[in-house]
């Protein structure tokens, strides 16, 4: 009975910041309820208290999100981890990974809570994502599906998801689907075999509310970014790091004309990350300046204060996507096949 699409259209959760202090509290109380249960993530170890939100979604349900501080951030993407409270309770763990529209969401109720509405809960907790970070993609990736995870195979886990309204990217995964709904259709006391939830759990699972984003991200990795930047350092630099990094960092600098040695050690190291990357990417020398003005303000406002301000130049930059969509796709996009 849950709409993604009614929750994702519905007006904005009220939504407030929290102190340093409260910040604080929610994080040693989210890391206490991960540890007693062995169970860790990078945002909840390395979360930052000054960026730290909180929407009252009613039922008793609060949900809190933060980021990571600057000098924790990863190179290319955002990052977002969170926990969910109903009546002063920790129920589950979230945990959202952002590049331009897309995010990569991880929701990990506790076993206990886990017959308390959780694909309401679920709906809100993209609600507030959404309304943080403007992105118009959520992807679910393997592992929460069942992918060398028997907790997940034995929930059917897929389940939850597609009744949600995602879609297996992959044409073959979605045709399975289709036909397992077909069986259910048919014999209301249909379930799927293990067998065949591991094949499901195979591939990402998506959700996209937006034009724009239709399938853009479907192959995308940003591991085939990082293994092309290897490749490269194999190749020229004799497997050296720091001479694919030192090089790459002059030609960004002379193409963008900028004097990065000017620049603090956090946004520094941040050029240096899209300066691997992009060291792939022949393109840049045909943007205009106003294109080029745009990359060096979002290499800058990687180290600001709160990430989601370098989400969202990100999300203006269609030149810079296009390349990035190019680079860490399996076959480019319809889009990016016309750079």
């Amino acid at each position: 009975q849950v709409s993604l699409a009614g929750e994702l259209s519905s007006p904005p959760l009220p939504v407030r910041k929290l102190s340093r202090r409260q910040g604080e509290e929610v994080l040693d109380l989210t890391r206490t309820a991960l540890t007693i249960r062995y169970r860790e993530l990078y945002g909840t170890t390395r979360g930052d208290p000054n960026q730290v939100f909180e929407a009252d979604v009613g039922r008793g349900v609060q949900i809190f999100l933060w980021g990571l501080p600057p000098e924790r951030r990863l190179p290319l993407r955002a990052y977002h981890a969170g926990l969910t409270l109903r009546n002063g309770v920790p129920i589950n763990y979230i945990e959202g990974i952002s590049l331009f529209d897309w995010m990569e969401v991880g929701f990990n109720t506790f076993y206990a809570f886990r017959d308390g509405e959780t694909a309401w809960i679920y709906s809100k907790v993209l609600h507030f994502l959404h309304q943080l970070t403007r992105v118009a993609c959520f992807s679910v990736y393997p592992y929460q599906l069942g992918h060398e995870n028997e907790e997940a195979i034995k929930s059917g886990a897929f389940w939850f998801y597609r009744k949600l309204g995602f879609r297996p990217g992959r044409s073959e995964l979605l045709a399975i689907t289709r036909k397992e709904e077909a069986k259910m259709t048919r014999d209301p006391a249909h379930r799927t075999s293990s067998r065949t939830l591991r094949q499901l759990a195979a591939e990402h699972v998506f959700y996209e509310f937006g034009k724009e984003s239709l399938g853009q991200w479907v192959t995308f990795s940003t591991r085939r970014i990082g293994l092309a930047v290897q490749r490269r350092m194999a190749e020229e630099f004799g497997g050296n790091p720091e001479e694919l990094r030192r090089a790459a960092v002059e030609t960004l600098s002379r193409q963008l004309q900028v004097e990065v040695g000017t620049w603090s050690s956090l946004e520094q190291s941040a050029f240096s990350s899209f300066a691997a990357a992009l060291s792939l990417a022949p393109e840049l020398t045909q943007w205009t300046d106003l294109q080029k003005q745009a990359l060096v303000d979002i290499i800058r406002a990687k180290g600001s204060a709160d990430e989601r301000k370098y989400l969202r130049l990100l999300q203006q930059h269609q030149a810079l996507k296009k390349i990035v969509l190019r680079l860490g796709s399996e076959r480019p996009t319809a889009e990016a096949a016309h750079l």
